[in-house]
């Protein structure tokens, strides 16, 4: 999920580029035409209408106008108030399965019928991807197929409707369009449609369902505001008071704003003082006030997605999500309050029924049992506390395990149907699986009471059912009964007063449960699958519903914040210190910078600058309060004890010259707060060469054969997917900063950060050919693109300036930068338009209750310039920035044709100037020798020669792409590409030699 507002502009950036885009298939269409009366979304052709109830069916006309509604042998008249919104109340309807229409006419004689229209049974179903998840991609599939045998020919007795213009907006949104899908299950919810599937075979009715999801949600994006409105608890309060302050009609929202432009327009004056002085000028930040996080933020998803569909006639809601809020435990409990409350409030049903998920067993399994109070724990613990809601249920899942977004979603839908089924339905099942009720302690043994076990226990386990091993297995998650299988649950566990869980046994004793420990022979606590179970057998109701996790100690509930330590201690495991305390809390510190690890190879006799980090996430987090900072910084002989303050954005270490060779050597970096170790860095096996930056396009090379050098050569490349942004990334080439390193479970802590490792391809073939002249290690430092793009896209933001094709780019991409002359220009455009937005767009949205510019997801003033599409400086933020300042023996910068593409080479000159005086400037000098490619007259007609390089440079002429074969290419092309590259090689080990 994504992180709380910053102060630095950075995060805001990133919220920006992150969180305010739409995703083009959730676009309404543009131009789509207007009905002869605009109705409700809902109110479109194959909709499904709630039975036994009032039907409020509305739109929009002119003020004063009458519109009258046939429906069903029923004709209602409503007129169009001042704002231009009228509604009607159908009388309780009668199931039907029959096509029926309903005509709207207005007294002009305008008038639209709606066809297709069905009678039954009408639930919301709101969450998050899982919900989103479709039928075809799960194991709904067969449900659905099964479905559409029955019906072939007939009217499809389920429907779902989306809203399809509107996703996320920062006020209710009442005017949206939206669709009913008719028949075509595969493309609907999975969890939704099974529980509708099983509504409709019980109830012989059609079903409805309102989906209203939408994938990488939290809990609080669907919350209305009314629902934090009504909150007694100070979590919930504390999200209420932000929301009142996106609202321009509040106090609170006056006295936000007015501190926020305050505080910029100070920084601006104060900059305005320096620039005066001959000083330089800073960034300016402020926090942005608000549910302003982004706009999947609090309350986003309701207004946009959700609030169209009020006050749509609808039986109850299911609810399925969990992963965007896994890490915030207990407060789980307090946002389901919320949001349930929130629902009522706006459909005016104080008793709205409302069934939702307890979160399933992420991931692959299998489970091993071990108890836990970390925060996906907690979050279903909260989710089970949050059953005191009145009419309410909860169905588990922790009996299904899978992937972020797990196939098995037929039995987890039928589940929360079962809940619809007894207590809007009148029948007779079991909803419930066995609860934590009560225990008590007989000697060696702890007997365990549930709620729900009427009937006895049994242990089953879904796992056979899923693979659809043996006979009769169903390919759903079905529990199957395992005889006699008490002694292969494996996910019991008792401590005594040593607070030591070990792991036990359970004997099954009617509606009872009875558990021991040969490690226990006092217990005083006793735990249940609290980390998971997922397919493993495990115990049941005779219902076949699963037994809900829960954790006891002297009968009190066990929770992160009552346990008086931090983990839980497990017998014959030894808790990992890193996992712990602030080691664990300062684990993503980037204390040294992206080159600065195991394997490096550090340039010979040149000083070599070391430097890093002490802030988490760009923030300072340890604070002054915290105590004395250091950083203990090791090399060889070399040790240095450096003091942190707020204010030090980076610490930096120059090693004098060393002499080139094998010899291996550690780097040690430490951060002590009042001398307590919080974070540690080492790099081991670092030896000192030749290292050479190269920056490369996105194109096969065909590397020509060098032979091995003897020597180290080894490479550092990028091995994420990332390309570009939009904002400098200081330490690391992909989005965590957290250094590859194998972990204790045998997998790497981040598979896509960039580590030192022997060379190969072009790295190989440049380095092994310089090692073989000069009998010393080489570096390569490998960074190429995954797409290709302009020059600009590799040049510092400060060096715009210097081709006079990229001075726009320098006045918007550069100008969110404080060194830039426009910087305070763009600030005061900032602040202009948050100004406008809050006294024009949000009011135009609050008083229409439409979008105003037709956007399906809402957005705000960034700090970023607007800057169209441009690109610039995107791949030099990635790929260069993070590794500057760096001694070098040279760089190599390989063009590519889309370099060259738009202008056929005339900005060509100026631009790759500015590109390498960049490099140069910014790697840490002009002597760096910088050696191109350079395309010919045939490949660039128009070509500019780059004569305003300072200091050393090469260029190297090239008459063909540096591509291998392609489809429509030829293998003679690949072939001169291949010669024009060992050239270019045998150029730079020249350099290198001299």
């Amino acid at each position: 999920m994504l992180k709380r507002p910053s102060s630095r502009w950075a995060v805001v950036l990133i919220l920006a580029a992150c969180c305010l885009s739409a995703p083009a298939a959730e676009q309404g269409p543009a131009d789509a035409p207007k009905p002869a009366i605009e109705l409700g979304a809902p109110f479109v052709d194959n909709a499904i209408l709630q039975r036994k109830m009032p039907v409020p069916v509305w739109g929009w006309r002119r003020p004063g106008a009458k519109v009258t509604v046939e429906f069903a042998g029923q004709k209602k008249t409503a007129t169009a108030g001042k704002d231009g919104k009228w509604m009607l109340r159908l009388d309780p309807l009668k199931a039907s399965g029959d096509p029926a229409e309903m005509v709207i006419t207005e007294s002009t004689g305008k008038k639209v019928t709606l066809k297709n229209i069905l009678v039954g049974e009408v639930w919301m179903a709101s969450g998050q991807s899982n919900m989103q998840w479709k039928v075809a991609k799960s194991k709904c599939a067969k449900l659905a197929t099964e479905l559409s045998a029955e019906t072939e020919g007939k009217v499809a007795p389920i429907r779902e409707f989306q809203v399809t213009s509107v996703t996320s907006q920062l006020h209710p949104i009442e005017k949206a369009t939206g669709s009913w899908k008719d028949g075509s299950y595969r493309d609907y919810s999975a969890i939704a449609f099974a529980f509708a599937h099983k509504l409709h075979k019980e109830l012989n009715v059609p079903i409805g369902i309102l989906n209203c999801s939408f994938s990488q949600t939290a809990i609080q994006a669907w919350v209305p505001r009314e629902g934090y409105a009504a909150a007694k608890d100070d979590y919930s309060k504390a999200i209420h008071q932000k929301c009142l302050q996106t609202d321009p009609t509040t106090p609170e929202h006056k006295k936000a704003w007015n501190a926020f432009y305050t505080s910029l327009q100070d920084q601006i004056a104060a900059n305005e003082a320096a620039i005066a002085k001959g000083e330089k000028a800073k960034e300016i930040s402020a926090p942005v006030p608000g549910n302003l996080r982004g706009n999947r933020d609090a309350s986003w998803l309701y207004n946009g997605r959700l609030s169209p569909v009020v006050p749509f006639a609808i039986r109850g809601a299911i609810w399925n999500q969990g992963y965007a809020n896994m890490g915030e435990g207990l407060p789980y409990y307090n946002n389901l309050h919320s949001l349930v409350r929130g629902w009522r409030i706006v459909w005016d049903k104080p008793e709205l029924p409302v069934y939702f998920h307890q979160f399933y067993s992420p991931g692959g399994g299998p489970y091993d049992g071990k108890p836990s109070i970390g925060g996906t724990a907690e979050m279903r613990l909260g989710t089970w506390l949050a059953r005191d809601i009145p009419h309410t249920g909860m169905a588990s899942q922790i009996d299904i395990q899978g992937a972020i977004h797990y196939q098995s979603k037929a039995v987890p839908g039928q589940r929360l149907a079962l809940h619809a089924l007894k207590n809007q339905y009148g029948k007779k099942v079991v909803a419930d699986g066995p609860m934590f009720k009560a225990y008590k302690v007989e000697g060696d043994r702890v007997i365990v009471e549930f709620d729900h076990a009427k009937g006895g226990l049994v242990v089953a386990e879904t796992g056979t059912n899923v693979k659809g091993r043996g006979q009769g297995a169903t390919g759903f998650a079905d529990p199957k009964i395992i005889e006699n299988g008490d002694d292969q649950v494996k996910f019991f566990y008792l401590a005594g007063a040593d607070r030591i869980w070990h792991r036990a046994n359970m004997k099954i004793d009617g509606e009872r449960v009875i558990v021991t420990s040969p490690g226990v022979k006092k217990p005083r606590g006793i735990s249940y699958g609290t980390g998971g179970i997922g397919f493993a057998p495990n115990v049941y109701n005779k219902a076949l519903l699963p037994m809900t996790p829960f954790i006891y100690f002297d009968n009190a509930m066990v929770t992160s914040k009552t346990w008086p330590d931090e983990k839980l201690k497990i017998a014959g495991q030894t808790i990992d210190p890193a996992t712990v305390g602030k080691i664990h809390q300062y684990r993503k510190m980037p204390l040294l910078s992206v080159q600065f690890r195991d394997n490096a190879v550090f340039q010979a006799g040149k000083p070599v600058t070391i430097w890093g980090s002490t802030r988490n996430y760009g923030e300072w987090q340890p604070g002054p309060e915290e105590g004395d900072c250091k950083v203990h910084f090791e090399f060889g002989a070399i040790k240095k004890t450096i003091d942190v303050t707020p204010e030090m954005a980076e610490w930096q270490v120059t090693l004098p010259p060393m002499k080139a060779g094998p010899k291996p050597y550690t780097l040690k970096v430490r951060f002590t707060i009042d001398g307590e170790l919080v974070h540690e860095r080492i790099a081991a096996g670092i030896v000192f060469g030749d290292v050479w930056y190269v920056g490369a396009p996105a194109v096969g090379f065909k590397v020509p054969q060098v032979k091995p050098s003897g020597q180290i050569v080894r490479m550092i490349a990028n091995q994420s997917k990332r390309d570009g942004k939009d904002a400098p990334s200081r330490f690391s080439v992909c989005v965590s900063r957290t250094p590859r390193v194998m972990q204790k479970n045998g997998k790497w802590s981040n598979r896509f950060a960039s580590y030192w490792k022997d060379a190969s391809g072009l790295a190989a073939a440049l380095g092994h050919s310089i090692a073989a002249k000069t009998n010393r290690p080489v570096g390569v430092i490998f960074m190429q693109s995954k797409k290709n793009g302009p020059i600009k896209n590799w040049i510092a933001p400060g060096f715009l300036k210097d081709a006079p094709s990229l001075m726009e780019d320098y006045k918007t991409v550069g100008s969110k930068y404080y060194d830039n002359p426009y910087y305070l220009a763009n600030v005061r455009r900032y602040i202009a338009e948050w100004k406008a937005y809050w006294g024009e767009h949000v009011p135009a949205m609050m008083e229409t209750k439409a979008v105003p510019d037709g956007s399906s997801w809402g957005h705000y003033p960034s700090p970023k310039p607007q800057v169209g599409d441009s690109t610039a400086t995107w791949t030099y933020n990635v790929y260069v920035h993070c590794f500057t300042p760096a001694a070098l023996s040279g760089i190599v910068f390989l063009t590519s044709e889309s370099m060259v593409a738009d202008d056929r080479g005339a900005n060509f000159g100026p631009e790759m100037s500015a590109l390498a005086n960049s490099f140069k400037t910014l790697f840490g000098g002009n002597d760096v020798p910088f050696l191109y490619t350079m395309p010919g007259k045939a490949l660039a007609p128009k070509l500019t020669q780059p004569n305003g390089i300072k200091g050393k440079s090469t260029a190297c002429q090239v008459d063909h792409w540096p591509a291998a074969p392609r489809k429509g290419g030829t293998a003679d092309n690949a072939d001169a590409a291949a010669r024009q590259l060992l050239e270019l090689i045998e150029l730079i080990v020249k350099e290198a030699c001299e």
